[in-house]
């Protein structure tokens, strides 16, 4: 009687472990995307100028961005990535009244990054990005005291969010939400833009 019910529970113990492998060999595994790649992004930029003057208004609207960049993905999970922003034409409407003035600038960014991403079945996956940004703000219009007070550069924290649909080995989609934090002392940059990538 006691074998039996050993010779039962070792039984038992085997059907499960073969319903749980064929369910783990059903279950769509992950495009493999691991490799060096390269990709570009457009979308659109948006910032914010930092005002000490609380009666003046500051109104930002949407510019457009541009990005390159490349990068070589370690696992399925984590990687690293380099690359360089160009957010065009940051416009803001400062003062009030007669004294309303728009002002419009270019942002850039030249970043390294840390990379991750989490992935949501066979293509899908959530990504992250944690890193550098080397900002700076050029081109002001118009060209008065007030403007230029807007350009330099600054070094600050990158931060990143978006997902990505993986095609294939080779290319992939993205949507990116992007912070480059201050990108000159007065000045902080954003994009969201849409992209693809190239893995070799």
């Amino acid at each position: 009687m006691k074998n039996y019910t050993t010779v039962s529970v070792c039984c038992a113990a085997l059907a499960a472990l073969s319903v749980h492998a064929q369910a783990h060999a059903q279950a769509p595994a992950a495009k493999e995307v691991a490799g060096p790649y390269i990709g570009a992004a457009l979308g659109a930029a948006f910032g914010n100028r930092e005002i000490d003057d609380s009666n003046s208004s500051n109104d930002e609207h949407l510019g457009r961005s541009a990005k390159i960049y490349g990068g070589y993905q370690l696992t399925e999970n984590f990687g690293v990535q380099a690359g360089y922003v160009r957010l065009h034409e940051l416009n803001q409407n400062s003062g009030s009244g007669a004294t309303l003035v728009k002002q419009t600038v270019t942002g850039h960014s030249t970043y390294v990054a840390g990379t991750a991403r989490l992935p949501l079945g066979q293509s899908f996956a959530l990504t992250g990005k944690l890193g550098v940004s080397f900002g700076k703000v050029t081109d002001a219009s118009p060209s008065t005291a007030a403007t230029n007070l807007l350009l330099g550069s600054k070094t600050s924290l990158l931060v990143g969010t978006g997902t990505e649909y993986v095609l294939n080995h080779n290319v992939s989609f993205s949507a990116e939400l992007e912070s480059y934090g201050k990108i000159s002392n007065q000045v902080k940059g954003n994009s969201l833009t849409v992209g693809t990538r190239f893995t070799f």
